[in-house]
């Protein structure tokens, strides 16, 4: 069965569309896998033929050429064709090759009385057809289609994702510093409230965030340890460096813990950890050590997909996410795509525990956390973790721990339990 031929891209329509209209130049889009021209314009294919009976066999291959020639010298190239009419293209790069190109044109950069003694035209009927053509074309001063020129292949630049990616980039960048700089604000303005020891349990959360390919969470609690980081370390760029290094390993340790490939990972470790010196503001180290902890995430978010296929990984992601939350197993199974009952069998056959248990294990597991690092009420960390009553949650909480929820913060040591705790 031959492949299904793919549509052009609405973001490369788009372009094509936009650049005409805001330059009054026609465009047309090369599609390279259908081997077609979209967008032509009757008129002038049909003068063309007349003028080279061959030229319809020759068209596409024509501009075909002339868009690789784009590809080859810097994203744009401005020829010539019949009648001195000029087109400019540029190529549409998608995963490392050429995949469209949008052609401009045609234009004149000469009068139309000037063409008309062409010895192609041949006969009157056909001087006349090219008269009403030329009549009807835009002619452009020749300084001026270098500019246009120029401005396509920004455009087509744009369609082929790399300007959306730099300001995408751009933009992660600023959040980033965003977020840490109003982490270090509130460690100034708290400053009598810092905690004197440095938060080790920050460091496990993020070692599980990234366990699991959490981009979103480990981002969050990696901006919290920055913002400590820089606040205990006197703003000196030395010791920041060392912290760095530090969480640096710890990062490379959770991704090989959550499934990414070993080798891989650790040769990433160790050329980050020479990267780390060359920046000499915090500024810049969050932002690339942002872009550091992507990488991990990614490697991590692939192997369990591979682990447990892609179908299952989303489910347990949205899980993770949406845990505290009332979260039913056929809302998770429409965020994946699959009815609840094939999805609650192939949950159970790839997990080895149901959709609830799981979920209730989950919850049991971010409760134990909170119940050692805080002194929060037994009924306000139910309510944290997504259980409505506490006489549930303790309930469920000693089914999985073997311990009542108080018994467990008790033997921990961390915190009195004076909460009365339900049972039923």
């Amino acid at each position: 069965m031959d492949k299904k031929a793919p549509l052009i891209p609405q973001g490369v329509k788009d372009v094509a569309n936009h650049y005409s209209l805001a330059t009054g130049t026609p465009c047309m889009i090369l599609d390279l896998f259908n081997k077609q021209l979209v967008g032509q314009r009757p008129e002038v294919e049909n003068l063309f033929a007349k003028l080279d009976k061959e030229w319809g066999e020759k068209c596409f291959e024509t501009h075909r050429h002339y868009a690789s020639l784009a590809e080859r010298f810097g994203g744009s190239y401005t020829y010539f064709t019949f009648l001195s009419l000029v087109y400019w293209v540029s190529p549409v790069i998608m995963d490392g090759r050429m995949e469209y190109a949008i052609i401009a044109g045609p234009v004149s950069v000469f009068e139309p009385e000037e063409l008309l003694s062409d010895k192609l035209l041949g006969d009157e009927r056909v001087k006349k057809e090219a008269q009403e053509l030329l009549n009807s074309l835009a002619v452009i001063d020749v300084s001026l289609i270098h500019n246009l020129s120029e401005v396509l292949r920004m455009c087509a630049g744009w369609a082929s994702g790399y300007s959306k990616h730099l300001m995408v980039e751009g933009r992660e960048a600023l959040t980033t510093q965003s977020l840490l700089s109003e982490q270090i604000q509130n460690l100034k303005l708290n400053r009598g409230e810092v905690i004197q020891a440095y938060p080790f349990e920050k460091e496990m959360e993020l070692q599980e965030a990234i366990r699991w390919g959490d981009r979103r969470s480990a981002q969050r609690i990696m901006n919290e340890l920055l913002g400590l980081i820089y606040f205990t370390s006197g703003a000196s760029i030395e010791r920041i460096n060392f912290r760095v290094m530090e969480l640096i390993s710890l990062l490379s340790r959770a991704a090989v813990q959550g499934g990414g490939p070993q080798e891989e990972i650790l040769e990433m470790s160790f050329r980050f950890q020479r990267e780390v010196v060359h920046y000499t503001t915090i500024e810049g180290m969050s932002v690339w050590l942002s872009k550091v902890l992507h990488q991990f995430t990614d490697l991590v978010f692939a192997s369990k997909d591979e682990e447990y296929g892609s179908v299952i990984a989303s489910s347990i992601r949205y899980i993770r996410k949406n845990y505290r939350d009332k979260i039913t197993l056929e809302e998770t199974a429409q965020e994946v795509g699959l009815s609840p009952n094939y999805f609650s069998r192939i949950f159970n056959e790839k997990m080895n525990i149901s959709f609830s248990a799981y979920i209730n294990r989950l919850r049991v597991e971010q409760a134990q956390k909170l119940l050692l690092n805080t002194s929060l009420p037994i009924i306000e960390v139910a309510g944290l973790v997504g259980f409505d009553e506490q006489s549930y949650f303790s309930k469920v909480f000693k089914s999985v721990t073997h311990l009542s929820p108080g018994q467990y913060r008790k033997r921990s040591g961390r915190y009195e339990s004076d909460n009365q705790e339900i049972h039923t």
